[in-house]
């Protein structure tokens, strides 16, 4: 409620409420269950209003897109190379010019560095003086889009913004950056691996190393994870535990009374010392999640509490939720939480007594591996875009690996660092890296496996019957009384999955992706995809077909075709280069390519007609008069794409009868005060005009006389402004417009929007 209000809810009338309800506890003898449950609904609701508050503050200091002269602390980096670098800082002193904004800011923002040749090296706990350039991340809503400001929320961080003229003025020494600089001067084949097992920082872990692990399904050995917390604390606890219990039972060291304390005090060391290490990860959600986990599960057997697993899971993520409200938008949080709730289930899955034989053991792994396969397999193809297939072996075979060997060296190595003793935490963390170098050709070779992964855009209703089918032949193992009951349920799910998919499946998807002020489209059939433009290539950053289209393309698992730029401009071609470079068996044609439109052209491409209309001479480079206008054809359904024409091209396709009535129209440039009038409104009298534009743009478009013309000629009118990607399925004889929204974007709140009164 606190969190996606449009007001900020007084602070002072909810402790008010809180407190009355509390004086009201004793008086309502039949009613105090649901009195406290509402007071505690009151608290969650005033720690996240002051959650939003105290974000909103911070971002109303921050000016945006202006340059400003600040003081930065680094916390962390994302990644650091000699194009750019990303990193989050803490803003201290701000100023814009000689006025000063801020001088207690500690707003905590994500920084992006381009240039500035020779490049610095950046650590944790450096101090810098710079200039930067603050605004709100633009979110893109489309298939298969990131959600920046979710990450914001996540983090907590104010905004975005880009830096320069960074100039080191201190270092402010840590335990983090101690270590951090003790893996810098050593020379480790796998030092970013051991790095995110010491600190968390796994921005120098080289990408194809990262791809290997995460196609072997071990990215939860990649930093550090409730697996690890677990893993110190229990071998803390089992080394106090012996270490004591072999004490004579009597003189001055270990009276026979006291060894009644023997497990609580072991308990709560183990409990400081893997809160130490939460410490050194810099509190990742993960990390919390396990040591809250530890806390409860050890915290309630000293009260005697006969609490079950599940709710000491339940009160770890809200009391993650209560410390951090924007945790639950982290992707972390969800993996971690699951991931646990799935090694619950798992527990279920066999139960033998303690002395059945290796054998068995063995087996019971086996299974548990296949089991937690088969359920988290989902997740993975949600958050990573595959599945390992090989995931079970893996972790057969690093995992006992990892917790006997990798990581107690590199702890050991890290306190070795912290003491200054860099050249013995440099031959430890040596001996750390040599099983993996050993394991690493394996892993390369089962990645490489045709089997070895299975990417989401492969995925087909056979891979999920298969899916399912071994799933349901792991449940009589788990759930034996419901095997029956939820077999049915699976399979009635899946078939009903299937006749709906079928009985709704368009013929053809047109889609008018959104990329803010530019344009990028998608002609979908057959599992295959036409593009026609490319959106924008940024300056600074990724361009659109990095960070929209080829997402979008791998969500819906289409292979392109072909691909058509109507003109040169910015924001049709966008990083024509780069995408030409990834997609070079694919038929290219349009402007900045070998061949130009002209009118005249035409052909089929999977029983879509098509054709060009406009321009008349082919020109190489297209500029905005000489755009490719192309006429489709399925069916009874026609759509127009027009590029960036004015009223001059307009006339004349109109005049010539180049154009005549069409279902589907795409306004020309973006809907602009110079475009689209009344003459093409007339000859094409289209049902429905899309425009794509970006939501406050400093051109003015849509311009409001032709959104006035549009709507008195009466087609319906979207755009992507208010939208985001505008989808079009199309049948022989109709069409559908839909959305990937269930309101409009631009009441999609974020704390940036929030006023306060």
């Amino acid at each position: 409620m606190a969190l996606y209000s449009t007001h900020l809810i007084e602070k002072w009338l909810v402790a008010l409420v809180i407190v009355v309800a509390i004086c009201a506890v004793p008086f309502c003898r039949h009613t105090r269950k649901f009195l406290n449950q509402f007071i505690m609904l009151c608290i969650g609701i005033l720690i996240g209003t002051h959650f939003v508050s105290n974000l909103a503050q911070q971002h109303t200091q921050l000016p945006e897109r202006q340059w400003l002269s600040v003081y930065l602390t680094i916390e962390n980096i994302d990644y650091h190379s000699d194009e750019r670098s990303r990193f989050v800082a803490t803003l201290s002193r701000v100023h814009r010019g000689n006025e000063v904004i801020t001088e207690y800011c500690q707003c905590r923002v994500q920084l992006y560095w381009y240039g500035d040749l020779p490049r610095k090296t950046l650590s944790p706990g450096q101090q810098y003086r710079a200039q930067i350039k603050l605004k709100m991340p633009t979110t893109y809503w489309n298939q298969g889009s990131a959600r920046p400001a979710r990450y914001l929320w996540a983090k907590q961080l104010v905004k975005q913004g880009y830096v320069r003229q960074m100039q080191l003025t201190q270092v402010e020494a840590s335990v983090r950056w101690r270590v951090y600089r003790a893996f810098e001067a050593a020379e480790l084949e796998f030092a970013g691996m051991l790095q995110a097992l010491a600190i968390g920082y796994r921005g120098s872990i080289p990408f194809e190393q990262r791809d290997v692990w995460q196609r072997n399904g071990l990215q939860h050995l990649m930093a550090i994870s409730g697996l690890h917390i677990s893993l110190v604390a229990g071998l803390i606890f089992l080394m106090l535990q012996r270490g004591i219990a072999s004490l004579p039972h009597k003189g001055k060291f270990l009276l026979n009374r006291e060894r009644l304390l023997l497990n609580p005090v072991a308990a709560v060391v183990a409990l400081v010392v893997a809160l130490l290490y939460t410490s050194l990860a810099g509190y990742a959600i993960s990390a919390q999640r396990a040591w809250l986990m530890l806390l409860l599960f050890w915290g309630q057997r000293w009260l005697g509490l006969t609490t079950r697993d599940w709710k000491r899971l339940w009160h770890a993520a809200v009391i993650l939720i209560v410390i951090d409200p924007g945790s639950w938008h982290d992707i972390g949080f969800w993996f971690s939480v699951l991931a646990v709730a799935v090694i619950l289930l798992c527990q279920w899955g066999w139960r033998v007594n303690s002395s059945v034989g290796w054998a068995i053991r063995l087996l019971q792994t086996v299974y548990l591996q296949l089991l937690f396969l088969a359920l988290m397999g989902p997740l993975s193809l949600t958050i990573f875009g595959g599945v390992s297939l090989v995931a079970p072996l893996s972790n057969l075979l690093v995992v006992p690996v990892f917790a006997f060997w990798v990581l107690p060296l590199t702890l050991m190595g890290a306190i070795a660092a912290i003491t200054w003793a860099d050249t013995f935490a440099a031959n430890l963390w040596w001996l750390a890296e040599q099983p993996l170098i050993v394991l690493q050709p394996l892993l390369e070779w089962l990645a490489k496996t045709p089997i070895g992964w299975l990417d989401g855009s492969s995925v087909t209703t056979e891979n999920v019957l298969l899916w399912l089918l071994g799933l349901v032949l792991l449940l009589p193992l788990w759930f034996m009384r419901y095997y029956w009951w939820m077999s049915g349920a699976l399979g009635g799910l899946f078939a009903g999955f299937v006749l709906w998919g079928r009985w709704h499946q368009s013929d053809v998807s047109f889609h008018v992706l959104d990329v803010g002020q530019a344009q990028a489209l998608v002609i979908e059939r057959d599992n295959a995809a036409w593009l026609i433009d490319l959106g924008r290539r940024f300056y600074m950053g990724r361009s659109h077909f990095e960070s929209v289209i080829d997402p979008f393309i791998k969500q819906r698992g289409l292979r392109i075709e072909r691909v058509s730029l109507t003109h040169q401009d910015a924001d049709h071609s966008g990083d024509w280069r780069t995408a030409q470079a990834r997609l070079s068996d694919v038929d290219w044609s349009g402007a900045l390519t070998q061949k130009p439109c002209q009118a005249g052209q035409n052909g089929v491409w999977r029983d879509i007609q098509w054709q060009v209309v406009w321009p008349k001479q082919a020109r190489a480079a297209a500029s905005n008069s000489s755009s490719c206008v192309y006429w489709f054809t399925y069916g009874a359904i026609d759509w127009l794409v027009t590029g960036d024409i004015g009223f001059g091209e307009e006339r004349t396709l109109v005049e010539e009868k180049r154009v005549s009535d069409v279902e589907i129209l795409v306004a020309p440039h973006h809907g602009s005060a110079f475009s689209l009038g009344s003459l093409m409104l007339k000859a094409t009298q289209p049902q429905l005009t899309v425009v794509s534009v970006g939501g406050a743009n400093n051109y003015g478009m849509p311009d409001k006389y032709t959104h006035q013309r549009v709507l008195e000629s009466g087609s319906e009118w979207a755009t992507t402004a208010d939208y985001g990607q505008l989808s079009i399925e199309i049948d022989a004889q109709s069409w559908t417009l839909k959305t990937p929204m269930l309101f409009d974007k631009t009441n999609a709140k974020s704390y940036s929007s929030t006023s306060q009164q």
